[in-house]
């Protein structure tokens, strides 16, 4: 049974260029990865004094 046009779900994207996420990933990981790295550094301060730094 065939599909109407409208229902593909995301077949159009497939056909973009793969270029075209880039600048929303580099938002997306640095919305992630920056806080994250700010709680690791802080996380590894915190405990420094317990093994004697």
């Amino acid at each position: 049974m065939a599909s109407p046009e409208g229902s593909a779900s995301d077949e159009g994207r497939l056909d973009a260029s793969p270029g075209g996420d880039v600048p929303r990933l580099v938002i997306s990981w640095s919305i992630v990865g920056i806080p994250l790295i700010y709680g690791v550094v802080e996380t590894v301060r915190a405990i420094l004094p317990l093994f004697g730094h």
